[in-house]
């Protein structure tokens, strides 16, 4: 396994490779970008995980299909994990294939829209059954778009070959574990004021801030090619 994913031969076109272009060896596919689509995308929730009252809403038990419930999140949080997960997945296929293309790096697009897309879809059908209902812990929280968008980062890491990617991944489903199963904000010590409406927010900046840095420490690695 490398840090460098695999090429892919340029040379399609043409039988034995004769008006190759040379050039596209010499780009690097930037993996950064990826990182970092995911991690806005996860900020980007922010706005929708803000703690209502109790008496503000007309259930706190029902929970949605991405899990969690009117009291810890907005009903908008479904409309918005409805529509930026899309997006992104989409963003990033999009990104690869364009990469692939000005790179003649195989960055395995087809396997990132079949883990992401797959694993998404297979939240959506076992949260609207009711089979997650054991796992309680795991959902009340309405965070599993984190958890489903690192494993799909980990396969795709695994796929590329990639170190940085596999270990962004590996952290990733490890931290939207911890952001799922336990409050944050029990950490923050107590002399700072922190407003508990707000909570979630620590959960979803743990997560988002492992693409981060992972996206930071691939861009390094770009970088050090070039």
């Amino acid at each position: 396994m490398s840090d460098r994913p695999g090429r892919i031969s340029n040379e399609r076109a043409r039988p034995d490779g004769v008006g190759a272009d040379s050039r596209l060896h010499d780009v690097t596919a930037r993996l950064s970008i990826p990182l970092l689509l995911i991690a806005v995308t996860f900020i980007g929730a922010l706005p929708f995980y803000v703690r209502q009252p109790f008496g503000s809403v007309e259930s706190v038990s029902s929970p949605m299909w991405f899990g969690g419930s009117a009291h810890l999140a907005s009903p908008a949080a479904g409309l918005y994990w409805l529509i930026a997960l899309p997006v992104c997945i989409g963003a990033v296929a999009l990104y690869c294939t364009w990469s692939e293309r000005r790179s003649g790096t195989g960055l395995h697009v087809r396997l990132w829209l079949v883990a992401s897309v797959g694993l998404c879809a297979a939240i959506v059908v076992l949260m609207r059954s009711g089979l997650l209902f054991f796992a309680g812990n795991l959902t009340i929280r309405g965070l599993l778009p984190l958890s489903t968008m690192s494993a799909a980062v980990l396969i795709w890491g695994v796929a590329l070959q990639s170190r940085v990617v596999v270990g962004v991944g590996v952290v990733a489903v490890a931290a939207s574990l911890v952001s799922n199963l336990y409050n944050l904000e029990n950490l923050v010590p107590q002399q700072f004021t922190f407003d508990a409406r707000y909570g979630l927010w620590l959960n979803i900046l743990l997560t988002s801030l492992v693409f981060v840095f992972g996206a930071a420490v691939s861009a390094l690695v770009e970088r050090s090619r070039n």
